[in-house]
């Protein structure tokens, strides 16, 4: 986990700029090489990010545009869930519905953190979706997806997003999840 945050833009060369090459490519919106050159076409990328995601389009990867994509690139590597799924992505989404409570933005009812996917889940998972106007279907897809990012993240700074690397590693690991 990186501690240290560098403004990326035009002219700028390295590892981060690869990184962020990867991650756009990822996500779609960057298709040339990955050569640690932030280039024109690596601009043109994240203004495309940028005004999809981000209330400005410069072209400059600041604390904001680098807390989004790492949101994004988080939401994408999501599966979709279900009733009967189990393991590590079951325990992240019940911790992050759990952790609702503490933050105060509503109370989904999860009693146990146990990595099944059972009747519980399920019925935490529709209590969500329903309170955040999402189709109450009890499966975990990415539009359900990016509002548990929300929660994530909740009340956090960009420079919190990045520093602590709440979209890069798993937080929930040290929870004993």
């Amino acid at each position: 986990m990186s501690t240290t945050f560098a403004t990326l833009q035009q002219g700028s060369t390295g590892n981060a700029v690869s990184e962020l090459q990867l991650h756009l490519k990822n996500l779609k919106y960057y298709a040339g090489a990955i050569d640690g050159v932030f280039g024109a076409n690596t601009k043109n990328a994240v203004l495309k990010f940028q005004q999809q995601h981000t209330s400005s389009a410069d072209g400059i990867v600041g604390e904001w545009t680098q807390a989004a994509i790492e949101q994004e690139v988080w939401i994408s590597k999501r599966p979709v869930l279900k009733q009967g799924d189990k393991g590590q992505e079951v325990e992240t989404l019940q911790h992050i519905l759990q952790s609702a409570v503490e933050y105060g933005v509503g109370n989904y009812g999860i009693t146990s953190i146990d990595g099944v996917f059972g009747a519980n889940t399920q019925a935490a998972v529709i209590k969500f979706q329903k309170a955040w106007e999402l189709n109450a279907d009890g499966i975990v897809g990415a539009a359900t997806w990016n509002k548990l990012a929300g929660i994530k993240a909740y009340d956090m700074l960009p420079e919190q997003i990045i520093g602590n690397g709440i979209f890069t590693r798993n937080q929930y690991e040290s929870a004993g999840c």
